[in-house]
């Protein structure tokens, strides 16, 4: 079982109502977890037009001090959104660069977004940035919907995590069972049953509860689901907001497409559309270990 370790989480923010929510995640954990907060500023995001007369980017190249006002204007800003401790930085680049440099260069191990969710071929899942960032991150990204938090309280009472047998689910159980002792939540693990005979469906639950209870025994509270039939994205979805999940952590391994890295078409659905904030544990692409998950997925129900 990996540790629960988000000792360093990069906010990245462009001071608007939808950084904000991100922002009151990050507190929580910091005042839950004690994570150190590092808030990014990247000077491509969209700032107030009151803050500033000229474009972001004439006054930080050929401004120090302007980059000093932007700073203290930051600091401000998160001063009265979450108080408490924290870092700032401000950085010159475009904003998904910004925010993946960033997190490298300070260790981080975990990203927080608030996410515009605009709609539009380039926007259709969470919006470029964002998008780009869960293609190329090495570490977790938490991503919040503020259109969908209208209403709901910063807290974490009930986690929903979808595994499916491979690596990266592993390591996103791993995750969400760390949440689960961090906030005192209940822990909703689920299956879904796609593409298997009727008959078969007890040889999965055999191996779904063989497979996760050495995870999670003892460590937290827990149910397992198994969804029978349906589509995952939809049937995920469909659980939390039945479970009234204040988070799901989902797995996404990496896949090469052409010169760039995609994610599966189930966590961009769970990522786009889900009503609470999803946790997505990254893993880079490794076609042996996409062989390997494939091959031992048949294993596991054929044997059991």
């Amino acid at each position: 079982m990996e540790d629960f370790g988000y000792g360093r989480v990069l906010v990245p923010t462009d001071l608007s109502d939808f950084s904000a929510v991100a922002l009151r995640y990050a507190a929580l954990l910091r005042d839950k977890a004690g994570s150190n907060l590092t808030l990014m500023y990247a000077d491509e995001v969209y700032v107030p037009v009151d803050l500033l007369e000229a474009p972001i980017g004439y006054y930080l190249e050929n401004a120090p001090q302007t980059r000093e006002k932007l700073q203290a204007k930051f600091t401000e800003y998160a001063k009265a959104q979450i108080g408490g401790k924290f870092e700032t930085v401000v950085v010159q680049d475009a904003p998904a660069r910004a925010i993946l440099n960033t997190a490298r260069s300070t260790r981080a191990d975990l990203i927080i977004m608030g996410t515009h969710g605009r709609r539009g071929i380039r926007r259709a899942i969470l919006g470029s940035v964002t998008e780009n960032v869960l293609h190329e991150s090495d570490v977790p990204v938490l991503t919040v919907r503020p259109n969908a938090m209208a209403g709901r309280t910063t807290e974490i009472k009930r986690i929903v995590c979808p595994i499916n047998f491979t690596h990266v689910a592993r390591q996103a159980l791993a995750q969400a069972c760390g949440f689960a002792q961090i906030f005192g939540a209940e822990l909703s693990i689920i299956y879904v049953v796609e593409g298997i005979d009727g008959d078969r469906v007890s040889q999965v639950e055999t191996a779904f509860s063989q497979w996760i209870e050495p995870q999670v025994r003892d460590r937290c509270r827990f149910n397992r689901l198994v969804v029978r039939e349906g589509d995952p994205a939809e049937r995920v979805l469909v659980t939390a907001s039945e479970q009234q999940a204040d988070l799901i952590v989902i797995g996404a391994q990496h896949k090469f497409f052409s010169d760039a890295t995609v994610i599966g078409t189930t966590t961009q659905r769970i990522t786009r559309f889900a009503r609470c904030p999803v946790l997505t544990v990254v893993r880079k692409a490794k076609p042996e270990v996409e062989k390997h998950d494939a091959r031992k997925r048949e294993e596991l129900v054929s044997t059991n």
